[in-house]
């Protein structure tokens, strides 16, 4: 995946996560039946992918040079044998063999911790090819999936599908997109989506994904949504969380810096950007303006003030410019427009205010 996720340790929690999935598969030799479905999931990711490989290539190291080591004869004791005074060589081996010692032993502790009570089952499951998709700014466009499946993918979105014989997986990079269902009580289809892992139920549901959070809205019939906790082995013990279950008409918000959420919306609100029509109800205005910069060349900044107020609105993508304009008459704001982006600010706020200041989104 190309996009950062929504946690900001990303890369040091794939490396916990892969560590973890190694010592399971190539250890114990055994997964449950929710681990196994797990782990098909998480290796999906091309990015998990290259952390795992590199995980499996230092472990085999590692054992390559403890048994290099342990194959050098003892040497002789006597003073004279002993290096020079001062040398820092038995130091270095000392520290070597440490290091070899408690990574082994982390290994087997793993192994034992999630071996216990385990119903073996085949886990030599090879990676599923993903199918990436991608929209431009100001760009709306329709997939037909193999199964029967239809995605309405919003502007400057990205995701990638991957059609395994188990599960059909949906990464959502960015953006926005509306998925319809075809149920395979065999093959669930699932939508990852930041920390979130969003399973059809036979329906359809809105998935939007924004900077730092993710919104998620069913149209149709009804889904579940697990949420991942912000922990390191958070994803392999996915399947084994508690989903929250969501009818039509539910929204569900979760993200990095939005506590998770439910409420009420018009299923209609939801779907209104797939004719052209973007419709918020009661959201930040710094929400409000991301959603409006997947249909626009020019970005749209606004300050941290004026990002946190809130605002009702209906805005046609092709009248941006003139929704614009009319905001100065409903929020006490100022909006500063160059060749390059366009500002919004508070007008009680100093320009020079870092936090009425206009960054790049």
């Amino acid at each position: 995946m190309t996009a950062p996720d929504l946690l900001a340790d990303e890369p040091e929690r794939r490396w916990v996560e892969a560590v973890e999935w190694h010592a399971r598969r190539c250890e114990c030799q055994t997964l449950t039946a929710a681990q196994a479905s797990a782990w098909r999931a998480w290796i999906q990711d091309p990015q998990n992918q290259k952390i795992y490989a590199a995980c499996a290539r230092l472990y085999a190291q590692a054992q390559q040079l403890n048994s290099a080591t342990a194959a050098v004869p003892r040497q002789d004791r006597s003073r004279s044998a002993l290096p020079k005074r001062g040398s820092l060589i038995p130091w270095r081996i000392a520290f070597l063999h440490t290091v070899i010692a408690a990574t082994v032993l982390g290994w087997g502790v793993l192994c034992w911790r999630f071996a216990r009570d385990a119903d073996p089952v085949g886990d030599r499951i090879p990676p599923v090819p993903m199918v990436p998709y991608r929209t431009r700014a100001g760009q709306t466009r329709q997939i037909r999936l193999t199964d029967g499946s239809t995605v309405i993918m919003g502007a400057d979105t990205a995701l990638s599908v991957a059609f395994g014989a188990q599960q059909r997986t949906i990464f959502l990079t960015r953006g926005e997109a509306w998925f319809r269902v075809v149920r395979w009580r065999d093959r669930p289809f699932v939508v990852r989506a930041g920390n979130g892992i969003i399973t059809d139920l036979g329906t359809a549901f809105v998935v939007n994904r924004e900077q730092r959070r993710v919104e998620v809205t069913v149209t149709e019939g009804r889904i579940e949504i697990a949420v991942v906790p912000r922990r390191p082995m958070s994803l392999i013990d996915a399947p084994s969380l508690e989903p929250i279950r969501l009818h039509r008409g539910e929204r569900f918000s979760y993200g990095a810096d939005a506590r998770e959420s439910l409420r009420t919306v018009d299923p209609r609100i939801a779907t209104g950007w797939t004719h052209g029509e973007l419709e918020f109800s009661d959201e930040p205005l710094r929400y409000v303006i991301e959603n409006l910069n997947r249909y626009t060349v020019r970005p749209i900044l606004v300050s941290r003030a004026a990002g946190s107020m809130r605002l009702t609105t209906l805005i046609r993508a092709q009248d941006i410019p003139a929704w614009l304009n009319s905001l100065k008459n409903v929020l006490p704001i100022e909006i500063d427009s160059t060749a390059v982006s366009v500002c919004i600010r508070l007008r009680v706020y100093k320009k020079t205010s870092v936090y009425n200041d206009c960054h790049s989104r």
